[in-house]
């Protein structure tokens, strides 16, 4: 079931991954906690963060918090937390990574930029890609997955990188 992601009344020009994330539903909320709670241990600074998160916004002292059930924990970061742009943007990470990796390959490898299982793999910085290569890789990806994810995936990248995703801007996404 796809849950809408009202991204409508977002402003491009200054998108954030914390007002990205404050847009988000509950639904997608959760689903991206869930993913940084996931069972791998690979994201434990990201699961530090949000423990933190979690016990500042709650008045508990860490080491209660790290004891909490992942539910409980996962349910005080959707509802509890304001989330900066660091912790937003790990979660909104953690979302794509674990949960729509086949989608973020496909469109890395349209724009021909090297990856992994939607990682990018080079340490050379990123050329912005320009609007002519980004229109058919975003309408790939509108053809294949469900219109909020494509939509949450774009604007994620224009949040956490407006320097190298800014013409998505004009192209993938509404104008406020």
């Amino acid at each position: 079931m796809e849950m809408p992601v009202p991204l409508e009344s977002l402003t491009w020009d200054n998108l954030t991954p914390a007002t990205l994330w404050a847009e988000l539903d509950v639904e997608t909320r959760r689903l991206a906690a869930r993913s940084v709670y996931g069972p791998d241990e690979a994201d434990a600074a990201s699961r530090a963060e949000a423990d933190a998160a979690i016990a500042s916004a709650l008045r508990f002292r860490r080491s209660a918090v790290a004891r909490l059930p992942i539910e409980k924990r996962i349910d005080y970061l959707v509802r509890a937390v304001r989330p900066d742009d660091s912790l937003a943007g790990s979660l909104l990470c953690a979302l794509h990574l674990r949960q729509r990796k086949k989608m973020l390959g496909e469109f890395l490898d349209a724009l021909e930029i090297p990856q992994e299982d939607g990682v990018i793999t080079t340490d050379a910085p990123i050329d912005p890609p320009q609007a002519a290569v980004l229109r058919p890789a975003v309408a790939r990806l509108r053809q294949s997955y469900p219109p909020a994810e494509v939509q949450l995936y774009l604007a994620t990248l224009l949040a956490m990188d407006p320097g190298v995703w800014g013409n998505l801007a004009e192209i993938a996404l509404p104008r406020a």
